[in-house]
């Protein structure tokens, strides 16, 4: 985790609201994957998850939250970076934020989620996250571009 976070704005680029974990209906207990996201450059990482209320019934629901990270840009090599949650309340409605030192993280992150169920008849939740890198010590991708916000 990290104390302090900084995002910084490039002209024409943002690194704002990264599709880490699109809109989906997660079910059953199988891990699912977020969309694998470039972070070169990127010190740290803000990820706001949102649920909806588990449907279904359940008596009991939670999440595992993890992310993965590699040099592979498939993430064919995809090791846990970091465990955020190894059980998340699921039943009701929420939204959790995290603070994501990358020190260490290989090039390549997704966010992946395992769903856990006790009872109830097809239990399900709709579930979305977005991740926002920041920290940056430099982009490569963006020389010569204009930077704001930058000391």
């Amino acid at each position: 985790m990290v104390s302090s976070f900084r995002q910084r704005v490039y002209a024409g680029k943002s690194s704002a609201g990264l599709g880490a974990f699109p809109p989906q209906s997660l079910s059953g207990a199988a891990a699912v994957d977020g969309s694998i996201i470039d972070r070169l450059g990127a010190g740290s990482a803000k990820l706001v998850l949102e649920r909806a209320a588990a449907s279904g019934g359940p008596s009991a629901a939670a999440f595992a939250v993890i992310i993965q990270s590699g040099e592979d840009p498939a993430l064919a090599d995809a090791t846990t970076f970091a465990t955020l949650e190894s059980s998340l309340s699921a039943l009701a409605a929420g939204l959790s934020e995290y603070l994501i030192a990358l020190s260490g993280a290989g090039r390549y992150i997704r966010v992946v989620i395992t769903p856990t169920y006790t009872g109830g008849t097809a239990p399900a939740n709709l579930v979305s996250g977005e991740l926002v890198l920041g920290d940056y010590a430099e982009d490569p991708h963006l020389e010569g571009e204009t930077l704001y916000g930058a000391d």
